[in-house]
C-alpha cells in the first residue's frame, strides 16, 4: 500500500513534467517561468523549496540527537521569509522586468557593472548547489531505502533516474506547479505526523519530561555544554534569517510573480505555510522518546529517524501519504537547485562571459540548459553514494556559503549605493572560499570554531564588502534608476 501511494504520486509528478515539456520555448520560460505566477503559486514555492529534503529528513535526524535547540533554525527560517520579502521582492521583480534579468549573477553584473562578479557568484552558486543537492539525493536514497527494502545505492539510482526525468523536461514551469502539489502533500503530511504522534508520546508534558529525563539539554533552545550551544543558536541567527536573502533557489523566485502588488501575500502565505511544516521535525522528538523506553530500534543513522518512526507507527494508507510527503519536500528543492545550477553554468559562465553575451537561438539556449542540467545530476548523483555528513549538516553547509556568498552584495549592494564593483568582488571571493574551506577543516577536525563556519563567512564577507567599498570610489548605476516608492498603482499593474 506505501508502494502504490508512492508510485501513485510520483507519477502524478512525471506528468506535469512531461506536460510542461510543451510550454519550454527559450531561457525565459525554462528558469522564470516566463513571470507569469500568481502569488499562491510563488508561495508555496518558497516555503516548499526554503524546507526541503534538508528540512524533511536531515533536520528530524539533529533533532532526534539535539532536541528543541533544531528549531531554531525553523523560527529563524520563518523570520528570514519575511526578512528576504521585505528587502529583496520588491526590487529584484523590477530589475528583472526593466532589464530581462534570469538569474542572481544576472542582477549582480547589472549591479556592480563587472563580469567579474557575475563570475564569481555563478561559481558560488555552483558549489553550494553541489552541496545542497547531495543533501537531497542522500535524503531521497534514505527514504526509498526504507520503503522498498533495498540498499541504498539501488535506492538513490532509482530516485534520481525519476528526477531526471521531470526536472530536464519541464523547467521552471514544472517546477512552480509540483512545488505548488507538493507543499499542500507536504502540510497535510506534517499535520498528520504532529498529531498521531503527540498522542503516541501521551502529550507535550510527558514528553518533556522524558526528554529532560534523557537530558536536560534536549528541551531548551541551546546547550549548556557540547556543539549546539550559544553560539550555535547565534550561527542559527545569522545563517537562517539574515542569510535567507542569499539562498538562490528561494530568492530567485521574485522574478516570477505576475505583479508586484501580489508579492505581500505571497509573504504571509510563505511563511505560514513553512511554519507550519516544521511541526514534522516533532519526529525527532517522538522517535527519541520511544527509542528510549524500547518502544522503536535506535536507527542507524539520525537520517534513518523519519523514514522509520512514519513506517513503525502508521497504518500502510496515511504511512504511503506521509512518505509521499517527504518525498515532495526532496524533489521540489532537487529541482529548484538543478535549475539554478544549470542557469549558473549556461548563463552566466558560458554565455554572458565565454560566448561575451553572444545570443543564441531559444531552441540552443534550452538545449544547453538541459544538457548542463543532465551533467550537475551526474556528478551529484557521483558524489551521493558517499557523502562526508549527514543530511542536516551537508544542507546547513550550504546555506552557509549561500550566506556568506551573496547576502552581502545582493541585499546590502541593492540598499546601499555606495557599494563598489571592488568590494564586491572581494567580498563574494572572501565568502566563497572561507565558507567552503572553513568548512572542510571542520569535518577533518582541523579546526572546529564555536560559531558555524557559514557564519563566520558571511561575518568576514560583509566586514570586507563594506570595508573596501568605502576605501574606494563608487560609480553611478542603472539600478538604482528605478523609483522603488513611487510607482502608481496603474504602472504596477501593467508590469
Amino acid at each position: 500500500m506505501i508502494l502504490a501511494i508512492g508510485i501513485i504520486y510520483l507519477l502524478v509528478i512525471l506528468v506535469i513534467g512531461i506536460f510542461s515539456t510543451k510550454h519550454q520555448k527559450d531561457m525565459d520560460t525554462f528558469y522564470v517561468g516566463g513571470r507569469s505566477f500568481g502569488p499562491w503559486l510563488i508561495a508555496l514555492a518558497i516555503s516548499s523549496t526554503t524546507m526541503s529534503g534538508f528540512g524533511f529528513v536531515g533536520l528530524p535526524g539533529l533533532v532526534y540527537e539535539n532536541g528543541y535547540s533544531i528549531f531554531m533554525i525553523g523560527i529563524f527560517a520563518t523570520g528570514g521569509i519575511f526578512v528576504s520579502f521585505l528587502i529583496l521582492a520588491k526590487p529584484m521583480r523590477k530589475i528583472s522586468k526593466k532589464f530581462g534579468s534570469l538569474t542572481i549573477p544576472d542582477l549582480l553584473e547589472l549591479r556592480y557593472n563587472s563580469k567579474s562578479v557575475r563570475v564569481i557568484t555563478a561559481l558560488a552558486i555552483l558549489a553550494g548547489a553541489i552541496g545542497y543537492q547531495m543533501a537531497q539525493y542522500k535524503a531521497l536514497g534514505n527514504m526509498l531505502q526504507t520503503i522498498l527494502g533495498i540498499n541504498y545505492g539501488l535506492a538513490l539510482s532509482i530516485g534520481v533516474a525519476l528526477l531526471t526525468i521531470y526536472v530536464v523536461a519541464g523547467g521552471m514551469i514544472s517546477a512552480i506547479w509540483t512545488d505548488f502539489i507538493q507543499m499542500i502533500v507536504m502540510i497535510a503530511g506534517s499535520l498528520i505526523v504532529f498529531i498521531g504522534g503527540m498522542k503516541m508520546v501521551g502529550g507535550m508534558t510527558n514528553m518533556n519530561s522524558q526528554l529532560s529525563n534523557i537530558n536536560p539539554d534536549m528541551v531548551n533552545a541551546y546547550h549548556s555544554t557540547g556543539s549546539i550551544g550559544i553560539f550555535a543558536f547565534i550561527s542559527y541567527f545569522f545563517i537562517y534569517m539574515i542569510g535567507h536573502q542569499g539562498q538562490p533557489h528561494v530568492v530567485s523566485k521574485f522574478y516570477m510573480i505576475k505583479k508586484v502588488s501580489m508579492l505581500k501575500w505571497a509573504c504571509i502565505i510563505a511563511a505560514s505555510t513553512y511554519g507550519i511544516t516544521v511541526l514534522l521535525w516533532f519526529t525527532g522528538l517522538y522517535a527519541r522518546v520511544m527509542v528510549e523506553n524500547g518502544s522503536m530500534a535506535a536507527p542507524a543513522s539520525p537520517d534513518l529517524v523519519t523514514p522509520m518512526f512514519i513506517q513503525n507507527f502508521f497504518n500502510p494508507v496515511v504511512a504511503g501519504l506521509i512518505f509521499a510527503a517527504v518525498m515532495a519536500a526532496i524533489m521540489s528543492t532537487s529541482e529548484a537547485f538543478l535549475l539554478v545550477a544549470s542557469s549558473s553554468i549556461v548563463r552566466d559562465i558560458y554565455q554572458q562571459v565565454i560566448k561575451k553575451g553572444e545570443k543564441l537561438s531559444p531552441g540552443k539556449e534550452l538545449a544547453y540548459s538541459r544538457m548542463v542540467t543532465l551533467l550537475v545530476i551526474t556528478v551529484t548523483f557521483g558524489l551521493s553514494f558517499n557523502p562526508p555528513d549527514l543530511v542536516g549538516w551537508l544542507g546547513n553547509a550550504s546555506w552557509g556559503i549561500f550566506s556568506a556568498s551573496l547576502v552581502p552584495v545582493l541585499s546590502i549592494g541593492l540598499l546601499w549605493k555606495r557599494a563598489t564593483r571592488q568590494g564586491a568582488i572581494v567580498s563574494s571571493a572572501v565568502g566563497l572560499i572561507s565558507s567552503i574551506s572553513l568548512y572542510i577543516l571542520k569535518v577533518k577536525g582541523v579546526y572546529v570554531p564555536s560559531l558555524d563556519t557559514g557564519a563566520i563567512a558571511m561575518l568576514l564577507s560583509a566586514g570586507t564588502f563594506i570595508f573596501i567599498s568605502l576605501l574606494t570610489k563608487p560609480e553611478s548605476n542603472a539600478v538604482f534608476d528605478i523609483d522603488y516608492k513611487g510607482l502608481k498603482d496603474a504602472k504596477n499593474k501593467a508590469i
